[in-house]
């Protein structure tokens, strides 16, 4: 058969894609990645055939007019009408304030990247569109060219769980004056275009490939098809010295790939963990840019690279300090190694601000101030003050996956904004001294282990997609 993926212009979304598409191709199936055109080259790197849509040109977080989020007041509104508790709003707040924005670049009708989408779905003919949380136009592609369509989230999903919600609360929402369905809201003016009925398929998926190991998954009314989440990192030489053995306990220290793009200085955290890890008897291996660094000198004890897949640095240390990503925290799970999560208390509702006075640079857009760091978008044609993001100092799914790993006894939480350096060399020397530690890494280990691979799911694609055909 015939599977379009459509996937998001970043990294985090493509990698996690690329193991249950590989599976797909060795099984003998015609594979296809769609995405805006300026990320073909990192498509093509993995080896897999990209379908470049749209100008090379374009990326929806730096063009002129990049949609805003949602503000937090309304965000807050919201979950005051749903009723939903402290954790219950982390999880809305994720898609209401985040999801939504990118959800609604990518389906811009004043952008031709979802009509390339539907277009290139038209003549080739898919069997199985296979889709992300961001890219909802990849469910119309597969209703317009009459394939079976699925989407695959990285652990937990918090789009289904606050659709639920909001079906929920639907009368409540309504008296409140308030949209009862904000992701239909984006959807319908592309359904309509194309004469598609809006239903709940069209924004969940006919079926959801789920990589949440058992205890990490949000409870949704979708339907769901477990599948293991093979890290995949991208393709390196082994450098030399990764090659002998460590003389001293070896940790990773990695922060994300996303963050460190605009983020200089890392909100204070990348400094106060390297001083913690200076006075230790450990060898340290950490994947941190220059704007992480932002000019600091790492101690004699780590080794600063600006990256390394994982799969290769993880198997040989003896814990990893990361900033809570999915991606990151899988890729420890399948390594089988005691977790350090760098996560705060601060909530992940995003604020917005007047921009009037902060310091910028012109060619990366990073502003900064004080503790609050985030990105500017400034017209220098009109020189007009901007809106600015101020971020929480966190990853957006570290609390939920610091709660896993913690819960299972696989690791700690770091919070660098309520623990001193004292205290975060502390935390680090127990999790390399505790043996009860690698205990709890090898029983998520094997959770994950059980869970179908992507070779294990190929046949249920299958099986499911010439279902869903049929049914048509």
């Amino acid at each position: 058969m015939r599977v379009l993926f459509a996937i998001d212009p970043s990294i985090a979304h493509l990698y996690p894609m690329v193991p249950t598409a590989w599976a797909l191709q060795s099984a003998g199936h015609e594979v296809r990645l769609a995405s805006p055109a300026a990320f073909s080259d990192q498509i093509a790197a993995t080896g897999l055939t990209p379908v470049p849509l749209g100008d090379a040109a374009w990326a929806a977080r730096i063009s002129d007019d990049p949609l805003e989020p949602k503000g937090h007041l309304e965000a807050e509104r919201y979950a005051e009408v749903l009723g939903l508790g402290p954790e219950e709003r982390e999880y809305w707040y994720l898609f209401f304030q985040y999801l939504l924005t990118p959800t609604a670049d990518y389906l811009r009708p004043d952008r031709p990247e979802a009509a390339a989408l539907i277009d290139f779905a038209r003549a080739w003919r898919p069997d199985l569109v296979i889709w992300d949380l961001t890219q909802a136009a990849g469910a119309i592609a597969a209703r317009v060219s009459g394939a079976a369509h699925a989407r695959l989230v990285f652990a937990y999903d918090p789009a289904s769980w606050s659709l639920d919600r909001l079906a929920a609360g639907r009368d409540a929402l309504v008296a409140a004056g308030l949209d009862e369905n904000p992701l239909a809201t984006l959807v319908r003016p592309l359904a309509d275009r194309y004469g598609v009925e809006l239903d709940d398929e069209l924004l969940v998926g006919q079926w959801t490939l789920d990589t949440a190991p058992p205890g990490l998954e949000l409870p949704t009314r979708t339907r769901k098809v477990p599948l293991r989440y093979v890290p995949y990192n991208g393709a390196a030489p082994v450098p030399d010295w990764l090659r002998e053995p460590a003389e001293r306990p070896r940790i990773c220290l990695t922060l994300g790939e996303s963050y460190r793009r605009f983020i200089r200085g890392d909100w204070n955290r990348t400094p106060m963990l390297l001083e913690a890890l200076a006075d230790l008897d450990v060898d340290v291996v950490a994947t941190l840019n220059d704007v992480q660094l932002d000019g600091r000198i790492p101690p004699p004890n780590v080794r600063t690279l600006d990256y390394l897949p994982l799969n290769l640095i993880l198997p040989t240390c003896a814990a990893v300090i990361h900033h809570g990503g999915l991606g990151t925290f899988q890729a420890a799970v399948a390594a089988r190694v005691p977790q350090l999560v760098c996560d705060t208390r601060e909530s992940i509702m995003l604020r917005m601000e007047e921009d009037v006075s902060e310091e910028s640079t012109e060619e990366t857009g990073i502003y900064r101030s004080g503790v609050e760091y985030g990105v500017r978008e400034l017209d220098a044609r009109e020189q007009r003050p901007a809106v600015r993001w101020v971020m929480p100092a966190k990853k957006l799914e570290a609390t939920p996956v610091a709660n896993y790993v913690v819960s299972r006894g696989a690791g700690v939480r770091l919070d660098h904004q309520t623990q001193s350096v004292t205290e975060l060399r502390e935390a680090i020397r127990t999790v390399l001294d505790d043996a009860s530690y690698r205990r709890g890494a090898e029983a998520i280990y094997d959770v994950w282990r059980a869970m179908p691979s992507p070779n294990d799911v190929v046949p249920v694609l299958e099986s499911l997609a010439g279902d869903a055909r049929n049914r048509r």
